[in-house]
């Protein structure tokens, strides 16, 4: 089930593209919000695979929000306005489409499908090695091997059972090479691979720290637990 959230500053409007979307097999709109920092909290927390974003809202820009937000998720952008002025600056931001108001079901249905296909490539062509480049030589490490990946400006650390390689990538940028059923984004720095959890524990009452089976720690951020928890199985809220 694909995931999406519709950003638009008139409920009408907002409820309109829901219902389209909601005609659409294997959709789900997961939250709605109407101002930038909503919309911002809604996005980190759910880290849909969509996001139909009016470029006109309270507090800001929606081009703005996804600039914002290209290092912290990897989200399909859906822009949408009355105006065709943003256009070329909606897809330098490689933009999935351009949505003129007022737009019919059609379009949505389009758009939508634009994303599954893009996905749908994404995965196909996903590594099962990734090539460290270093000073002389390039190392080759399968990405089973990899626990967890800390991010780090413009480089990650990749860390492995006995080893840790520096990797010139930027985490959102290695977030879309690996597979998404096995690898998770747990912090705004930090995504581990689910097949190398052991247990998790808590600090202060709250599940906020995770323990992998190389002995690692890594700590869970409020802004993705939800959605790490779903992914493990658990209730614990």
């Amino acid at each position: 089930m694909y995931q999406c959230i519709v950003v638009d500053d008139e409920p009408l409007a907002r409820q309109r593209v829901v219902g389209f979307i909601e005609q659409h097999p294997g959709w789900q709109v997961v939250a709605q919000a109407s101002e930038y920092n909503e919309a911002k909290e809604l996005l980190i927390k759910h880290q849909p695979h969509a996001c139909f974003m009016d470029i006109d809202i309270i507090g800001g820009s929606g081009l703005e929000l996804a600039h914002e937000l290209a290092d912290k998720l990897s989200c399909q952008w859906i822009f949408s306005t009355a105006y065709s002025d943003f256009a070329i600056k909606a897809f330098e931001m490689e933009a999935v489409d351009y949505l003129l108001k007022p737009f019919e079901s059609h379009r949505v249905t389009s758009a939508l499908s634009k994303v599954e296909k893009k996905l749908h490539n994404r995965a196909m062509n996903r590594p099962d090695v990734l090539a460290i480049k270093s000073i002389g030589s390039v190392e080759f490490v399968n990405v089973e091997e990899i626990f967890w990946v800390k991010g780090s400006s413009n480089y990650v650390e990749l860390h492995c059972q006995d080893k840790v390689l520096l990797h010139r990538e930027t985490l959102s940028k290695l977030e879309l090479q690996l597979n998404p059923k096995k690898f998770v984004r747990v912090h705004r720095s930090s995504m581990v691979n689910l097949q190398r959890v052991k247990s998790l524990s808590s600090e202060l009452g709250r599940y906020s720290l995770l323990h992998l089976s190389n002995g690692d720690e890594v700590k869970i951020s409020s802004a993705y637990k939800n959605n790490l928890f779903g992914r493990l199985g658990l209730d614990l809220n």
